[in-house]
């Protein structure tokens, strides 16, 4: 007989008369949604599950014995209760938000993910010293590191403050010791990044068919580094790294957060109604593609991006002629005063140097562009923690903000010579001047009002009567 009949029928009728009564009442505290966090001993609160499912759970596996007050489920907290249990509950549920499952919800976590998990659990609710009411084991780490971010400490000078404020306190204490037990402590939350091997002179990317492939197919140049001096090929160390932030898990994130879920709406309903930009959602571009594609404009929740790109020095040495791209994302969706604000500007590319990869940027691209076509074409699942749901996530790219240069090389146009101008493209008015061995754009009279004053300066624009100033 399987286990689970076992089990079964050895639970008393109360028992199940109380598991279905805890799910009807969660569902209903929590706006009857589909899914309901499972409480039960495997999943403890880290997955949203159909409410069935949860109601087998509980009979099948029993209510997690640590989750005594159902917070989760609608239950207030006692108004007595220290402040350090308000704050403990915000950590497990930023800590359970990071690790629920967005698909079918039904597959078990490994063994050794399962032993992370506990440990991580144990951490959030750990004092950091016995008595200690305000800072948990996990708080205090978080505390610390934001110290760390904010006034650009080194690892050895975070280490350490570490151990300065480890001698602060009780001997028995449980704050950490190190950098290196810090960053595993905080990876439990850390979406990570893809290293792609790159083309040194920034042919091709060495994945999918080229993944093993150890020369460029066009240039045929090394995917490894060359010694200068004696030529030979550093194997395992690579010419050329990208970096790849993946975006589909970071906006899934973004929905996991109450506040930032309802923040992602604002623009819903602040659209200005006196002909006034405030805010994007008062352009005619975001007007334009409400009317193009309305079913993508009736959900609020969709988001839309503007992408920059422009190159820079990250080393110390500015007279170095190292070039360093990198790639960011705005979401245009967030209240005014949060949409440009830094710690919402997504990171997605950075590409390496030494010279920037001028019009073979598109290379690089190639990686980002593929998600943002997934998430326009067919969208993603994603859980909306505000409303309690799942629902189909879209973006769209509305414009690209950079210089000129760039704005050449992300767009493919032709931004120099005789036709540099990308509006005006073969109707550009540009003269070559002969001595100055420049190209000079003329004809700017013909944006302006037909009864401007200019139009009287013939002699002004006249590009033979420039040819002779020159000359002379």
């Amino acid at each position: 007989m399987h286990k689970s009949w076992v089990h079964l029928s050895r639970v008393s009728k109360d028992y199940l008369d109380g598991a279905r009564k805890f799910v009807d009442i969660a569902k209903a505290n929590v706006g009857n949604p589909e899914m309901i966090v499972c409480p039960c001993r495997n999943c403890r609160n880290l997955s949203h599950q159909f409410c069935e499912i949860v109601y087998e759970h509980l009979v099948m596996e029993g209510m997690d014995p640590k989750y005594t007050s159902w917070f989760l489920h609608g239950e207030q907290l006692i108004a007595s209760s220290h402040q350090e249990d308000i704050e403990i509950s915000d950590t497990y549920k930023m800590f359970r938000d990071v690790h629920f499952k967005d698909d079918d919800f039904a597959e078990s976590t490994s063994e050794s993910r399962e032993i992370e998990l506990t440990q991580s659990l144990e951490d959030i609710d750990t004092p950091l010293y016995p008595g200690c009411t305000k800072y948990t084991k996990f708080s205090a780490i978080v505390a610390l590191y934001k110290h760390k971010v904010a006034h650009d400490l080194s690892d050895e000078s975070f280490d350490e403050l570490l151990r300065i404020v480890s001698d602060m306190l009780q001997e028995d204490n449980k704050l950490v010791k190190s950098i290196y037990s810090t960053k595993k402590m905080l990876k439990a939350f850390d979406l990570g990044y893809k290293k792609i091997h790159a083309c040194v002179n920034d042919c091709c990317l060495f994945r999918k068919d080229l993944e093993l492939t150890e020369t460029c197919p066009k240039c045929n140049y090394s995917c490894w580094k060359v010694d200068k001096r004696t030529k030979k090929i550093k194997k395992e160390v690579p010419a050329k790294v990208l970096r790849f932030f993946p975006i589909i898990p970071r906006f899934k994130r973004m929905f996991k957060s109450q506040e930032r879920a309802k923040q992602l709406t604002w623009h819903s309903s602040h659209k200005r109604q006196d002909g006034k930009i405030r805010h994007p959602v008062d352009s005619l571009a975001w007007e334009s593609i409400n009317q193009k594609w309305p079913s993508f404009a009736s959900d609020p929740r969709n988001l839309r991006l503007g992408l920059s790109t422009d190159g820079f020095n990250p080393l110390d040495n500015l007279s170095s002629k190292y070039s360093c791209w990198p790639v960011i994302l705005v979401t245009y969706n967030l209240p005014l005063w949060l949409c440009m604000a830094k710690e919402n500007i997504m990171l997605t590319l950075l590409i390496p140097g030494p010279k920037q990869p001028g019009n073979n940027i598109d290379v690089y691209l190639e990686l980002l562009v593929e998600d943002l076509i997934e998430l326009w074409t067919n969208g993603v699942r994603a859980y909306d923690e505000a409303n309690n749901s799942m629902f189909n996530l879209k973006i769209i790219l509305m414009w690209t903000i950079n210089d000129f240069p760039a704005y050449g090389n992300l767009a493919g146009c032709t931004i120099k010579g005789k036709v540099a101008c990308p509006i005006c493209s073969t109707d550009t008015c540009s003269q070559w001047l002969i001595n100055s061995k420049k190209t000079v754009y003329m004809g700017h009279r013909r944006f302006l009002a037909p009864d401007h004053p200019f139009w009287m300066k013939r002699s002004w624009f006249d590009c033979n009567a420039l040819k002779i100033t020159t000359l002379n």
